[in-house]
Protein backbone atom coordinates (compact mmCIF):
# COMPACT_ATOMS: atom_id res chain seq x y z
CA UNK A 1 0.00 0.00 0.00
CA UNK A 2 1.54 3.38 -1.25
CA UNK A 3 2.67 6.03 2.15
CA UNK A 4 2.19 8.89 -0.16
CA UNK A 5 -0.37 9.27 -2.83
CA UNK A 6 -1.01 13.28 -3.13
CA UNK A 7 -2.73 15.43 -5.77
CA UNK A 8 -2.15 18.76 -5.86
CA UNK A 9 -4.20 21.13 -8.60
CA UNK A 10 -3.15 24.52 -9.48
CA UNK A 11 -5.28 26.67 -11.38
CA UNK A 12 -5.55 30.15 -12.43
CA UNK A 13 -5.76 32.58 -15.46
CA UNK A 14 -4.06 31.08 -18.65
CA UNK A 15 -0.99 33.31 -19.47
CA UNK A 16 -0.01 34.07 -15.60
CA UNK A 17 2.35 31.43 -15.34
CA UNK A 18 0.47 28.54 -13.64
CA UNK A 19 1.52 25.56 -15.66
CA UNK A 20 5.18 26.70 -15.21
CA UNK A 21 4.57 25.60 -11.17
CA UNK A 22 3.15 22.72 -11.78
CA UNK A 23 6.28 21.34 -14.07
CA UNK A 24 8.39 23.11 -11.70
CA UNK A 25 7.18 21.59 -8.74
CA UNK A 26 7.18 18.08 -10.27
CA UNK A 27 10.54 18.42 -11.06
CA UNK A 28 11.33 19.08 -7.15
CA UNK A 29 9.46 16.53 -5.88
CA UNK A 30 11.05 14.03 -8.81
CA UNK A 31 14.25 15.59 -7.40
CA UNK A 32 13.28 14.23 -3.64
CA UNK A 33 13.31 10.23 -5.16
CA UNK A 34 9.41 10.78 -5.57
CA UNK A 35 7.04 9.27 -8.70
CA UNK A 36 5.21 12.18 -10.15
CA UNK A 37 2.01 12.68 -12.77
CA UNK A 38 1.16 15.56 -14.36
CA UNK A 39 -2.37 16.50 -16.29
CA UNK A 40 -3.06 19.77 -17.81
CA UNK A 41 -6.11 20.96 -18.81
CA UNK A 42 -6.06 24.67 -20.40
CA UNK A 43 -7.75 26.96 -23.19
CA UNK A 44 -6.68 26.18 -26.96
CA UNK A 45 -6.13 30.60 -26.38
CA UNK A 46 -2.64 31.70 -25.93
CA UNK A 47 -3.67 33.94 -23.31
CA UNK A 48 -6.31 34.29 -21.14
CA UNK A 49 -9.14 31.91 -19.76
CA UNK A 50 -9.10 29.01 -17.15
CA UNK A 51 -5.97 27.13 -17.02
CA UNK A 52 -4.92 24.10 -14.13
CA UNK A 53 -1.55 21.85 -14.10
CA UNK A 54 -1.92 18.91 -11.62
CA UNK A 55 0.59 16.84 -10.16
CA UNK A 56 -0.04 13.53 -8.25
CA UNK A 57 3.04 12.44 -6.51
CA UNK A 58 3.72 8.77 -4.66
CA UNK A 59 6.12 6.83 -3.16
CA UNK A 60 5.52 4.06 -6.24
CA UNK A 61 5.07 4.12 -9.50
CA UNK A 62 1.70 6.23 -10.46
CA UNK A 63 -0.67 4.91 -13.29
CA UNK A 64 -3.32 7.76 -13.73
CA UNK A 65 -3.69 11.52 -13.05
CA UNK A 66 -5.60 10.88 -9.74
CA UNK A 67 -9.33 10.79 -8.83
CA UNK A 68 -9.92 13.35 -6.61
CA UNK A 69 -7.91 16.51 -5.32
CA UNK A 70 -6.29 16.79 -2.00
CA UNK A 71 -4.64 20.40 -2.21
CA UNK A 72 -6.50 22.86 -4.36
CA UNK A 73 -4.61 26.28 -5.32
CA UNK A 74 -7.28 28.47 -6.40
CA UNK A 75 -5.66 32.06 -8.00
CA UNK A 76 -9.46 33.65 -8.71
CA UNK A 77 -12.75 32.98 -8.33
CA UNK A 78 -13.56 31.56 -11.85
CA UNK A 79 -10.81 28.60 -11.35
CA UNK A 80 -12.09 27.88 -7.24
CA UNK A 81 -15.50 27.93 -8.31
CA UNK A 82 -14.71 25.09 -11.26
CA UNK A 83 -12.55 22.96 -9.00
CA UNK A 84 -13.72 23.24 -5.98
CA UNK A 85 -16.32 20.51 -6.16
CA UNK A 86 -13.21 17.84 -6.68
CA UNK A 87 -11.58 18.46 -3.69
CA UNK A 88 -11.98 15.38 -1.35
CA UNK A 89 -13.09 15.09 2.12
CA UNK A 90 -11.05 16.45 4.32
CA UNK A 91 -9.06 18.24 1.52
CA UNK A 92 -7.09 21.50 1.62
CA UNK A 93 -8.11 24.48 -0.50
CA UNK A 94 -5.61 27.11 -0.46
CA UNK A 95 -7.21 30.90 -1.97
CA UNK A 96 -6.17 33.93 -2.92
CA UNK A 97 -8.91 36.26 -0.69
CA UNK A 98 -8.57 39.32 -2.55
CA UNK A 99 -9.60 37.73 -5.69
CA UNK A 100 -12.31 34.87 -3.91
CA UNK A 101 -15.16 34.84 -2.46
CA UNK A 102 -15.63 31.06 -0.96
CA UNK A 103 -18.30 29.23 0.09
CA UNK A 104 -18.45 27.56 3.60
CA UNK A 105 -17.05 24.21 3.14
CA UNK A 106 -16.99 22.67 6.83
CA UNK A 107 -15.79 19.10 5.17
CA UNK A 108 -12.51 20.85 3.85
CA UNK A 109 -9.75 23.00 5.77
CA UNK A 110 -9.55 26.66 3.20
CA UNK A 111 -6.80 28.40 3.94
CA UNK A 112 -6.34 32.20 2.72
CA UNK A 113 -2.78 32.65 0.58
CA UNK A 114 -2.76 36.14 -0.29
CA UNK A 115 -0.59 35.76 -3.27
CA UNK A 116 -1.67 39.35 -5.39
CA UNK A 117 -0.96 41.31 -2.24
CA UNK A 118 2.79 39.89 -1.06
CA UNK A 119 3.46 40.19 -4.68
CA UNK A 120 2.64 43.67 -4.95
CA UNK A 121 3.67 44.81 -1.15
CA UNK A 122 6.41 42.71 -0.69
CA UNK A 123 8.30 41.33 -4.01
CA UNK A 124 7.01 44.45 -6.13
CA UNK A 125 7.04 42.42 -9.39
CA UNK A 126 4.24 40.71 -10.67
CA UNK A 127 5.71 38.65 -13.10
CA UNK A 128 7.34 36.83 -9.64
CA UNK A 129 3.51 35.72 -8.88
CA UNK A 130 4.40 32.39 -9.64
CA UNK A 131 7.25 31.60 -7.78
CA UNK A 132 5.78 32.90 -4.88
CA UNK A 133 2.98 29.71 -5.36
CA UNK A 134 5.84 27.19 -5.81
CA UNK A 135 7.25 28.53 -2.71
CA UNK A 136 4.15 28.33 -0.85
CA UNK A 137 3.68 24.94 -1.75
CA UNK A 138 7.08 23.56 -1.92
CA UNK A 139 7.36 24.83 1.50
CA UNK A 140 4.10 23.35 2.53
CA UNK A 141 5.22 20.04 0.91
CA UNK A 142 8.25 19.65 3.20
CA UNK A 143 10.80 20.54 0.31
CA UNK A 144 13.90 21.90 1.52
CA UNK A 145 14.52 25.21 0.65
CA UNK A 146 17.91 24.24 -1.01
CA UNK A 147 16.22 21.95 -3.48
CA UNK A 148 13.38 24.81 -4.46
CA UNK A 149 16.09 27.48 -4.72
CA UNK A 150 18.07 25.12 -6.99
CA UNK A 151 14.57 24.55 -8.89
CA UNK A 152 14.22 28.17 -9.45
CA UNK A 153 17.70 29.16 -10.27
CA UNK A 154 17.87 26.08 -13.07
CA UNK A 155 14.21 26.44 -14.37
CA UNK A 156 12.98 28.51 -17.21
CA UNK A 157 12.26 31.44 -14.06
CA UNK A 158 16.17 31.26 -13.48
CA UNK A 159 16.93 32.02 -17.43
CA UNK A 160 15.54 35.89 -16.85
CA UNK A 161 18.26 36.92 -15.38
CA UNK A 162 16.80 40.57 -14.60
CA UNK A 163 14.10 38.90 -12.73
CA UNK A 164 16.00 36.31 -10.80
CA UNK A 165 16.78 38.64 -7.52
CA UNK A 166 12.90 39.54 -7.65
CA UNK A 167 11.94 35.51 -7.94
CA UNK A 168 14.68 34.24 -5.25
CA UNK A 169 12.74 36.63 -3.18
CA UNK A 170 9.58 35.49 -4.15
CA UNK A 171 10.82 32.24 -3.12
CA UNK A 172 11.65 33.06 0.33
CA UNK A 173 8.40 35.32 0.80
CA UNK A 174 6.99 31.68 0.28
CA UNK A 175 8.95 30.23 3.00
CA UNK A 176 8.41 32.50 5.55
CA UNK A 177 4.59 32.56 5.03
CA UNK A 178 4.43 29.18 5.35
CA UNK A 179 6.44 29.62 8.45
CA UNK A 180 4.18 31.73 9.99
CA UNK A 181 0.53 29.92 9.04
CA UNK A 182 2.01 26.20 9.31
CA UNK A 183 0.29 25.45 12.67
CA UNK A 184 -2.90 25.91 9.71
CA UNK A 185 -1.14 23.69 7.16
CA UNK A 186 -1.88 20.06 8.06
CA UNK A 187 0.22 17.89 5.70
CA UNK A 188 3.30 17.53 4.51
CA UNK A 189 5.43 15.02 2.48
CA UNK A 190 8.17 12.82 3.87
CA UNK A 191 10.70 14.04 1.31
CA UNK A 192 14.39 14.19 1.33
CA UNK A 193 17.47 15.01 -0.54
CA UNK A 194 17.48 11.41 -2.23
CA UNK A 195 18.51 13.27 -5.89
CA UNK A 196 15.63 11.04 -8.00
CA UNK A 197 17.21 7.85 -7.87
CA UNK A 198 18.61 8.60 -11.33
CA UNK A 199 15.33 9.22 -13.02
CA UNK A 200 14.53 11.56 -15.81
CA UNK A 201 11.51 13.89 -15.51
CA UNK A 202 9.85 14.70 -19.20
CA UNK A 203 6.97 14.53 -21.39
CA UNK A 204 5.41 12.24 -23.43
CA UNK A 205 6.41 14.09 -26.50
CA UNK A 206 9.97 14.48 -24.58
CA UNK A 207 10.50 10.70 -24.52
CA UNK A 208 9.80 10.28 -28.05
CA UNK A 209 12.23 12.29 -29.31
CA UNK A 210 15.46 11.00 -27.07
CA UNK A 211 14.20 7.71 -28.14
CA UNK A 212 13.81 8.69 -32.89
CA UNK A 213 17.18 9.45 -31.85
CA UNK A 214 18.39 6.47 -30.29
CA UNK A 215 16.66 5.24 -33.17
CA UNK A 216 18.91 6.61 -35.64
CA UNK A 217 16.69 9.67 -36.75
CA UNK A 218 18.40 12.10 -39.02
CA UNK A 219 15.56 13.97 -40.84
CA UNK A 220 12.37 15.67 -39.61
CA UNK A 221 10.22 17.39 -41.46
CA UNK A 222 6.73 19.06 -39.82
CA UNK A 223 4.03 21.88 -39.98
CA UNK A 224 3.68 22.95 -36.34
CA UNK A 225 0.25 22.11 -34.63
CA UNK A 226 -1.25 21.43 -31.57
CA UNK A 227 -0.15 18.82 -29.66
CA UNK A 228 2.70 17.63 -31.42
CA UNK A 229 4.83 20.75 -32.16
CA UNK A 230 6.93 20.45 -29.06
CA UNK A 231 8.38 17.33 -31.02
CA UNK A 232 9.51 19.61 -33.64
CA UNK A 233 11.04 22.48 -30.76
CA UNK A 234 13.06 19.71 -28.86
CA UNK A 235 14.30 18.04 -32.23
CA UNK A 236 15.26 21.22 -33.58
CA UNK A 237 17.52 21.46 -30.33
CA UNK A 238 19.11 18.03 -30.81
CA UNK A 239 19.10 16.56 -34.27
CA UNK A 240 22.49 19.24 -35.69
CA UNK A 241 24.06 17.93 -32.64
CA UNK A 242 23.84 14.47 -33.79
CA UNK A 243 24.37 15.65 -37.40
CA UNK A 244 20.87 15.46 -38.41
CA UNK A 245 18.38 18.14 -40.31
CA UNK A 246 15.50 19.57 -39.58
CA UNK A 247 12.90 21.03 -41.67
CA UNK A 248 9.91 23.17 -41.29
CA UNK A 249 7.73 23.19 -43.96
CA UNK A 250 4.49 25.06 -45.54
CA UNK A 251 1.68 22.20 -44.55
CA UNK A 252 1.89 18.44 -43.49
CA UNK A 253 2.00 17.93 -47.28
CA UNK A 254 4.71 19.18 -47.35
CA UNK A 255 6.28 17.90 -44.47
CA UNK A 256 5.63 13.74 -45.09
CA UNK A 257 6.64 14.09 -48.79
CA UNK A 258 10.03 15.23 -47.64
CA UNK A 259 10.69 12.52 -45.33
CA UNK A 260 9.59 10.33 -48.00
CA UNK A 261 12.69 12.00 -49.79
CA UNK A 262 14.54 11.40 -47.06
CA UNK A 263 13.80 8.06 -47.34
CA UNK A 264 14.48 7.44 -50.55
CA UNK A 265 18.08 8.61 -50.34
CA UNK A 266 18.54 6.25 -47.14
CA UNK A 267 18.23 8.36 -43.89
CA UNK A 268 15.97 7.54 -41.10
CA UNK A 269 12.61 10.38 -40.88
CA UNK A 270 9.72 11.06 -39.50
CA UNK A 271 7.10 13.50 -39.10
CA UNK A 272 4.88 14.26 -36.08
CA UNK A 273 1.39 16.41 -36.44
CA UNK A 274 -2.46 15.62 -35.17
CA UNK A 275 -5.63 14.20 -36.66
CA UNK A 276 -6.17 17.48 -39.21
CA UNK A 277 -2.47 16.75 -40.63
CA UNK A 278 -2.60 13.53 -40.39
CA UNK A 279 -5.61 13.28 -43.01
CA UNK A 280 -3.64 15.47 -45.56
CA UNK A 281 -1.43 13.19 -45.43
CA UNK A 282 -3.29 9.95 -46.28
CA UNK A 283 -2.31 10.71 -50.12
CA UNK A 284 1.41 10.48 -49.47
CA UNK A 285 1.23 7.85 -46.86
CA UNK A 286 -0.07 5.59 -49.86
CA UNK A 287 2.98 6.74 -51.86
CA UNK A 288 5.36 5.54 -49.30
CA UNK A 289 3.55 1.85 -49.44
CA UNK A 290 3.71 1.52 -52.94
CA UNK A 291 7.22 3.02 -53.04
CA UNK A 292 8.18 0.13 -50.18
CA UNK A 293 9.48 3.31 -47.95
CA UNK A 294 10.65 3.00 -44.50
CA UNK A 295 9.16 5.93 -42.58
CA UNK A 296 7.68 7.41 -38.77
CA UNK A 297 4.19 9.14 -38.52
CA UNK A 298 3.57 10.60 -35.06
CA UNK A 299 -0.05 11.55 -34.77
CA UNK A 300 -0.84 13.01 -31.20
CA UNK A 301 -4.56 12.83 -31.27
CA UNK A 302 -6.68 15.35 -29.90
CA UNK A 303 -10.59 16.26 -29.03
CA UNK A 304 -12.71 16.38 -31.83
CA UNK A 305 -13.38 16.43 -36.01
CA UNK A 306 -11.97 19.48 -37.49
CA UNK A 307 -10.27 21.90 -35.29
CA UNK A 308 -12.14 20.70 -32.45
CA UNK A 309 -10.45 20.80 -28.94
CA UNK A 310 -7.09 21.40 -30.05
CA UNK A 311 -5.68 21.25 -26.13
CA UNK A 312 -7.87 18.55 -24.96
CA UNK A 313 -7.22 14.68 -25.31
CA UNK A 314 -8.96 11.95 -27.07
CA UNK A 315 -8.24 8.55 -28.57
CA UNK A 316 -10.44 8.64 -31.89
CA UNK A 317 -8.02 9.10 -34.97
CA UNK A 318 -7.57 5.05 -34.73
CA UNK A 319 -10.32 4.74 -37.98
CA UNK A 320 -8.12 7.67 -39.78
CA UNK A 321 -4.75 5.48 -39.11
CA UNK A 322 -5.76 2.00 -40.08
CA UNK A 323 -8.23 3.41 -43.30
CA UNK A 324 -7.31 6.50 -43.77
CA UNK A 325 -5.87 5.40 -47.47
CA UNK A 326 -6.90 4.94 -51.57
CA UNK A 327 -6.42 1.55 -52.71
CA UNK A 328 -4.90 -1.64 -50.51
CA UNK A 329 -2.33 0.66 -48.83
CA UNK A 330 -1.45 -1.39 -45.32
CA UNK A 331 0.84 0.44 -42.93
CA UNK A 332 1.90 -0.30 -39.07
CA UNK A 333 0.30 1.31 -36.43
CA UNK A 334 1.08 1.30 -33.10
CA UNK A 335 0.04 3.02 -29.62
CA UNK A 336 2.61 4.28 -26.69
CA UNK A 337 1.00 3.49 -23.04
CA UNK A 338 2.97 6.00 -20.82
CA UNK A 339 5.77 8.69 -20.65
CA UNK A 340 8.72 6.18 -20.35
CA UNK A 341 7.02 3.71 -22.87
CA UNK A 342 7.24 6.60 -25.56
CA UNK A 343 11.18 6.26 -25.74
CA UNK A 344 11.11 2.53 -26.45
CA UNK A 345 7.89 2.91 -28.95
CA UNK A 346 9.96 5.59 -30.76
CA UNK A 347 13.09 3.13 -30.79
CA UNK A 348 10.45 0.30 -32.37
CA UNK A 349 8.68 2.13 -34.61
CA UNK A 350 11.83 2.82 -36.07
CA UNK A 351 12.95 -0.39 -36.00
CA UNK A 352 9.75 -1.73 -37.69
CA UNK A 353 9.38 1.02 -40.33
CA UNK A 354 13.19 -0.05 -41.63
CA UNK A 355 12.55 -4.35 -41.18
CA UNK A 356 9.45 -4.07 -43.36
CA UNK A 357 9.77 -1.34 -45.29
CA UNK A 358 6.73 0.47 -44.57
CA UNK A 359 5.05 3.62 -43.14
CA UNK A 360 4.31 3.49 -38.96
CA UNK A 361 2.23 5.28 -37.58
CA UNK A 362 2.35 6.08 -34.13
CA UNK A 363 -1.01 7.13 -31.86
CA UNK A 364 0.16 8.99 -28.66
CA UNK A 365 -2.50 11.35 -27.88
CA UNK A 366 -2.46 14.96 -26.02
CA UNK A 367 -2.48 14.01 -22.28
CA UNK A 368 0.50 11.43 -22.70
CA UNK A 369 2.29 13.65 -24.72
CA UNK A 370 1.94 16.74 -22.63
CA UNK A 371 1.85 14.76 -19.21
CA UNK A 372 5.52 14.95 -17.27
CA UNK A 373 6.39 11.88 -15.78
CA UNK A 374 9.73 10.76 -13.62
CA UNK A 375 11.19 7.99 -15.75
CA UNK A 376 13.92 5.70 -15.16
CA UNK A 377 17.21 6.38 -17.18
CA UNK A 378 17.29 4.35 -20.08
CA UNK A 379 20.19 2.03 -20.62
CA UNK A 380 21.29 2.07 -24.43
CA UNK A 381 23.43 -0.74 -25.04
CA UNK A 382 20.35 -2.72 -24.39
CA UNK A 383 19.18 -1.48 -27.38
CA UNK A 384 18.55 -3.18 -30.28
CA UNK A 385 18.36 -0.85 -33.69
CA UNK A 386 16.84 -2.04 -37.23
CA UNK A 387 18.29 -0.84 -40.13
CA UNK A 388 16.52 -1.85 -43.63
CA UNK A 389 18.07 -4.82 -45.87
CA UNK A 390 20.07 -3.37 -48.63
CA UNK A 391 22.16 -4.97 -51.27
CA UNK A 392 25.83 -5.03 -50.80
CA UNK A 393 27.72 -1.89 -50.91
CA UNK A 394 29.27 -2.46 -54.37
CA UNK A 395 26.53 -4.94 -55.51
CA UNK A 396 23.91 -4.49 -58.39
CA UNK A 397 20.66 -5.42 -57.78
CA UNK A 398 20.37 -8.97 -57.67
CA UNK A 399 18.80 -10.33 -60.92
CA UNK A 400 22.44 -9.29 -62.45
CA UNK A 401 24.58 -6.12 -63.48
CA UNK A 402 23.06 -3.22 -65.28
CA UNK A 403 19.92 -0.62 -64.16
CA UNK A 404 17.76 -2.67 -66.34
CA UNK A 405 18.02 -6.16 -64.21
CA UNK A 406 17.79 -4.42 -60.89
CA UNK A 407 15.09 -6.56 -58.05
CA UNK A 408 14.52 -3.75 -56.10
CA UNK A 409 10.77 -5.26 -55.19
CA UNK A 410 12.50 -8.38 -55.79
CA UNK A 411 9.80 -11.34 -54.91
CA UNK A 412 10.77 -12.98 -51.53
CA UNK A 413 9.32 -15.43 -48.78
CA UNK A 414 8.16 -12.54 -46.36
CA UNK A 415 7.88 -9.95 -48.82
CA UNK A 416 10.92 -7.33 -47.72
CA UNK A 417 13.25 -6.70 -50.40
CA UNK A 418 16.78 -5.25 -50.49
CA UNK A 419 16.77 -1.54 -50.96
CA UNK A 420 19.64 0.33 -52.74
CA UNK A 421 20.22 3.87 -51.39
CA UNK A 422 21.40 6.47 -54.18
CA UNK A 423 25.26 7.11 -54.00
CA UNK A 424 25.84 3.45 -51.96
CA UNK A 425 24.85 1.01 -54.40
CA UNK A 426 25.40 1.32 -58.04
CA UNK A 427 21.67 0.13 -59.05
CA UNK A 428 19.85 2.65 -59.82
CA UNK A 429 15.70 2.58 -59.48
CA UNK A 430 12.70 4.35 -60.35
CA UNK A 431 10.72 4.64 -56.93
CA UNK A 432 7.13 5.80 -58.64
CA UNK A 433 3.84 5.69 -57.12
CA UNK A 434 2.44 3.79 -60.23
CA UNK A 435 1.99 -0.28 -60.14
CA UNK A 436 5.35 -1.89 -61.18
CA UNK A 437 7.48 -5.29 -61.59
CA UNK A 438 10.21 -6.65 -59.33
CA UNK A 439 12.15 -3.91 -61.46
CA UNK A 440 10.29 -1.55 -60.67
CA UNK A 441 9.41 -0.85 -64.01
CA UNK A 442 5.47 0.23 -64.80
CA UNK A 443 3.00 -2.57 -65.25
CA UNK A 444 -0.17 -2.21 -65.01
CA UNK A 445 -0.88 -5.90 -65.78
CA UNK A 446 -3.58 -8.36 -63.79
CA UNK A 447 -0.79 -9.94 -62.62
CA UNK A 448 1.41 -7.95 -62.03
CA UNK A 449 -0.68 -5.82 -59.48
CA UNK A 450 -1.74 -9.07 -58.07
CA UNK A 451 1.51 -10.40 -57.12
CA UNK A 452 2.61 -6.70 -55.77
CA UNK A 453 -0.16 -6.51 -53.82
CA UNK A 454 0.17 -9.40 -52.28
CA UNK A 455 3.82 -8.59 -51.66
CA UNK A 456 3.13 -5.48 -49.55
CA UNK A 457 0.50 -7.03 -47.34
CA UNK A 458 2.81 -10.23 -46.83
CA UNK A 459 5.57 -7.68 -45.34
CA UNK A 460 3.15 -5.90 -43.03
CA UNK A 461 1.01 -9.28 -41.89
CA UNK A 462 4.62 -11.23 -40.63
CA UNK A 463 4.48 -8.16 -38.33
CA UNK A 464 1.25 -9.02 -36.38
CA UNK A 465 3.78 -11.77 -34.55
CA UNK A 466 6.24 -9.10 -33.17
CA UNK A 467 6.45 -9.89 -29.59
CA UNK A 468 5.99 -7.51 -26.88
CA UNK A 469 3.14 -5.82 -27.98
CA UNK A 470 0.51 -7.28 -26.46
CA UNK A 471 0.30 -7.79 -22.53
CA UNK A 472 -2.13 -9.28 -20.24
CA UNK A 473 -2.69 -8.89 -16.84
CA UNK A 474 -4.43 -10.44 -14.03
CA UNK A 475 -5.94 -14.28 -13.44
CA UNK A 476 -6.28 -16.90 -15.77
CA UNK A 477 -9.44 -17.20 -14.28
CA UNK A 478 -11.41 -13.95 -14.50
CA UNK A 479 -14.17 -13.11 -14.79
CA UNK A 480 -14.54 -10.18 -16.80
CA UNK A 481 -11.80 -8.57 -19.10
CA UNK A 482 -11.05 -5.26 -20.21
CA UNK A 483 -9.14 -4.41 -23.56
CA UNK A 484 -7.36 -1.22 -24.22
CA UNK A 485 -4.83 0.02 -26.11
CA UNK A 486 -2.51 2.71 -26.25
CA UNK A 487 -3.06 5.67 -23.14
CA UNK A 488 -5.53 4.07 -21.22
CA UNK A 489 -3.16 1.49 -20.10
CA UNK A 490 -2.12 3.38 -16.81
CA UNK A 491 -5.87 4.25 -15.30
CA UNK A 492 -6.82 0.15 -16.54
CA UNK A 493 -3.80 -1.13 -14.30
CA UNK A 494 -4.90 0.74 -11.67
CA UNK A 495 -8.15 0.03 -11.59
CA UNK A 496 -7.46 -3.47 -11.84
CA UNK A 497 -4.90 -3.30 -8.68
CA UNK A 498 -8.07 -1.99 -6.77
CA UNK A 499 -10.78 -4.43 -7.83
CA UNK A 500 -8.33 -7.19 -7.12
CA UNK A 501 -7.43 -5.80 -3.77
CA UNK A 502 -11.14 -6.37 -3.14
CA UNK A 503 -11.44 -9.73 -4.17
CA UNK A 504 -12.88 -10.00 -7.86
CA UNK A 505 -10.91 -11.59 -10.49
CA UNK A 506 -10.49 -9.40 -13.73
CA UNK A 507 -7.89 -9.43 -16.73
CA UNK A 508 -6.81 -7.30 -18.59
CA UNK A 509 -5.28 -7.26 -22.32
CA UNK A 510 -2.95 -3.58 -24.05
CA UNK A 511 -2.33 -3.59 -27.45
CA UNK A 512 0.73 -1.73 -28.48
CA UNK A 513 0.46 -2.47 -31.72
CA UNK A 514 -3.20 -2.20 -33.27
CA UNK A 515 -2.53 -3.12 -36.71
CA UNK A 516 -1.69 -6.01 -37.82
CA UNK A 517 -3.80 -7.66 -35.48
CA UNK A 518 -2.37 -10.73 -33.25
CA UNK A 519 -5.56 -12.38 -33.76
CA UNK A 520 -4.16 -15.61 -32.12
CA UNK A 521 -3.52 -13.87 -28.74
CA UNK A 522 -6.48 -11.94 -28.79
CA UNK A 523 -8.96 -14.55 -29.17
CA UNK A 524 -7.58 -16.71 -26.67
CA UNK A 525 -7.94 -13.61 -24.28
CA UNK A 526 -11.54 -12.68 -24.76
CA UNK A 527 -12.48 -16.93 -25.11
CA UNK A 528 -10.86 -16.71 -21.44
CA UNK A 529 -13.05 -15.04 -19.58
CA UNK A 530 -17.41 -14.58 -19.55
CA UNK A 531 -17.60 -11.30 -20.38
CA UNK A 532 -14.98 -8.71 -22.12
CA UNK A 533 -15.27 -4.68 -22.74
CA UNK A 534 -12.87 -2.71 -24.78
CA UNK A 535 -12.22 0.36 -22.70
CA UNK A 536 -11.38 3.85 -25.14
CA UNK A 537 -11.48 7.64 -25.13
CA UNK A 538 -14.15 8.19 -28.33
CA UNK A 539 -18.05 8.04 -28.92
CA UNK A 540 -18.03 5.37 -31.15
CA UNK A 541 -15.84 2.30 -29.71
CA UNK A 542 -13.48 2.35 -32.53
CA UNK A 543 -11.24 -0.54 -31.49
CA UNK A 544 -14.25 -2.07 -30.36
CA UNK A 545 -15.54 -2.31 -34.14
CA UNK A 546 -12.14 -3.26 -35.48
CA UNK A 547 -11.91 -6.44 -33.51
CA UNK A 548 -15.97 -7.54 -33.63
CA UNK A 549 -15.11 -6.99 -37.14
CA UNK A 550 -11.85 -9.16 -37.23
CA UNK A 551 -13.05 -11.68 -34.80
CA UNK A 552 -16.67 -11.36 -35.14
CA UNK A 553 -17.32 -11.83 -31.47
CA UNK A 554 -19.72 -9.13 -29.64
CA UNK A 555 -17.77 -6.85 -26.85
CA UNK A 556 -19.06 -4.61 -24.09
CA UNK A 557 -18.08 -1.54 -24.81
CA UNK A 558 -16.64 1.62 -21.67
CA UNK A 559 -16.33 4.96 -23.78
CA UNK A 560 -16.01 8.84 -22.30
CA UNK A 561 -15.19 11.16 -24.90
CA UNK A 562 -15.12 14.56 -22.55
CA UNK A 563 -11.85 15.71 -23.67
CA UNK A 564 -9.81 14.49 -20.70
CA UNK A 565 -8.16 11.37 -19.74
CA UNK A 566 -9.51 8.17 -18.38
CA UNK A 567 -9.66 8.40 -14.49
CA UNK A 568 -8.61 4.78 -12.33
CA UNK A 569 -12.01 5.40 -10.16
CA UNK A 570 -14.27 5.60 -13.64
CA UNK A 571 -13.27 2.21 -14.48
CA UNK A 572 -13.26 0.91 -11.27
CA UNK A 573 -16.80 1.53 -10.66
CA UNK A 574 -17.49 0.17 -14.42
CA UNK A 575 -15.94 -2.46 -12.87
CA UNK A 576 -18.03 -3.05 -10.30
CA UNK A 577 -21.15 -2.42 -12.21
CA UNK A 578 -20.48 -5.07 -15.25
CA UNK A 579 -19.72 -7.68 -12.27
CA UNK A 580 -23.32 -6.91 -9.80
CA UNK A 581 -25.20 -7.10 -12.38
CA UNK A 582 -23.60 -8.42 -15.33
Amino acid sequence: MAKVDLTIRIAGENGEGVLTVGEVLAEALARTGLHIYTFKNLPAEIKGGASMVQVRVGDRLIRSPGDAVDILMAWNQENYDLHVGEVRTGGLVLFDPGECTIEDRPDRQQIPVPLNQITKDVIKVMKSKNVLAFGVLTAYLGISFDIARKMVVESRWGKRKDLLDSNIQALEAGYAYVREHGAALGIRLPVGEQNGHGQLVMTGNDAFCLGALAAGCKFYAGYPITPASDIMETLAKFLPKVGGVLVQTEDEIAAITAVIGASFAGQKGMTATAGPGLALMVEALGLATMEELPLVVVDVQRGGPSTGMPTKTEQADLDLALYGRHGDAPRIVIAPTNAEDCFYTAVQAFNLAEKYQVPVIVLSDQHLSQRTQAISRPDLSTLTIVNRAMPPADGHGTGGNGAHAISRYELTEDGISPMPIPGVHDAPYVATGLEHDAHAHIDYSPTAHVIMTQKRARKVEGAANEPGFVTRYGPDDAQLGLIGWGSSEGPILEALERVVAKGHRVAALIFKMLYPLNEQATRAFIESVPNVAVVELNHSGQFANFLQSRLCIPLLRYNTYTGLPFKAGEIERYIEGVITHG
